[in-house]
């Protein structure tokens, strides 16, 4: 897992529109690191933040950083709905 991962995944995922289908089907964290793995471009959240915020300030046209800003609204929802849901009371309903 690698910074470099990351920024090779930011430039692609904003192209590729293959790649962010196959991440939209995913249905699970491990189906997200397998189209990953499988595309070569394994990292982790700590590494994309980094890679994020790098590139941001390599934006020179507002265009291009409102377009990595949607980039990554993309991603953090994409990871946020595959993390199990946290219950505030621990019924057993959704926290069985």
């Amino acid at each position: 897992m690698t910074i470099g991962n990351a920024q090779t995944f930011i430039k692609r995922g904003l192209e590729d529109s293959d790649l962010r289908g196959r991440l939209n089907s995913a249905t699970s964290l491990l189906e997200i690191d397998q189209v990953l793995t499988e595309a070569d471009l394994l990292f982790s959240s700590c590494d994309f933040d980094e890679a994020f915020h790098h590139q941001l300030t390599e934006c020179q046209a507002m265009e291009a950083a409102e377009q990595l800003k949607e980039f990554k609204l993309w991603w953090d929802l994409l990871i946020r709905t595959m993390e199990p849901a946290v219950c505030e009371t621990r019924c057993s309903t959704c926290c069985a």
